[in-house]
């Protein structure tokens, strides 16, 4: 019970620059989950979503209190067959409309059947159709979540409503770590910030199975990865006055 929690509270810790506001990663299935990073100084919202390519996947903004159908004009990013989509709720077992498309897809990454999206938007784009993001510690951002039997919209193959909380990361810009090669193949290196002296290294699997633990510095701070499954990892960076999440994906 005690793992289980240490695993759920890595899946949601939050991370990132100073000023940043993050939902951390929220897991809607064992593998599917997205992550909203808000940065307060230039405005701009960043998304990672992971989950399987072989299938559409779908997170409505701000669904109204109660409300799991989505029928509340909800702000909808799909993927599907034919990329990364905005659109916008109409209504019960209605297919979401269409809207301007304000994201901008930085990446997409395939790896053993599970894609992983960043793409970036306004974080207020002056559509009314748009959510707008919140930037205060502790707000709530409410998000119904679907996934589909097909690659393309279609009926959902299950779905849900998920409470996720903003969190904003007390971590100064000086104490952002970095890992290369990413994606990796056979050894990746923890770049540490000149502040950080040592730190645990945790490393989970998209199923939240622990594959690497370690006590890390900055002159030690090399994994061997040659025997990882190719797939999506999650690696949890921590010491006493942080903690950051990043993905690695191994090739």
């Amino acid at each position: 019970m005690k793992k289980t929690t240490l695993i759920i509270m890595i899946f949601m810790s939050y991370f990132g620059f100073a000023q940043n506001t993050t939902t951390g990663v929220v897991q809607f299935t064992s593998n599917f989950s997205v992550q909203f990073d808000v940065n307060a100084s230039t405005d701009i919202v960043t998304m990672t979503m992971v989950g399987p390519s072989n299938v559409w996947l779908g997170v409505a903004l701000n669904i109204s209190s109660g409300n799991s159908m989505g029928s509340g004009g909800e702000d909808v990013i799909i993927y599907d067959g034919a990329g990364l989509s905005d659109r916008y709720m109409t209504g019960y077992q209605s297919t979401p409309h269409f809207d301007t498309n304000d994201w901008t897809v930085l990446s997409e990454t395939v790896v053993s059947g599970v894609i992983t999206i960043v793409a970036t938007r306004d974080r207020d784009t002056g559509n009314a159709n748009d959510f707008t993001f919140p930037t205060t510690k502790g707000a709530g951002l409410p998000m119904l979540w679907a996934i589909g039997n097909h690659i393309y919209v279609s009926s959902h193959g299950s779905k849900g409503a998920v409470m996720s909380t903003l969190g904003i990361s007390e971590i100064d810009s000086a104490s952002e770590f970095n890992l290369y090669p990413n994606p990796v193949k056979n050894e990746l290196t923890v770049e540490f910030p000149a502040a950080v002296a040592q730190a645990t290294i945790s490393v989970y699997s998209i199923l939240g199975i622990l594959v690497y633990e370690s006590k890390m510095d900055q002159w030690n701070s090399k994994i061997n990865t040659s025997d990882w499954n190719t797939g999506v990892y999650l690696m949890n960076v921590s010491s006493a006055n942080f903690s950051q999440t990043k993905r690695i994906i191994k090739q």
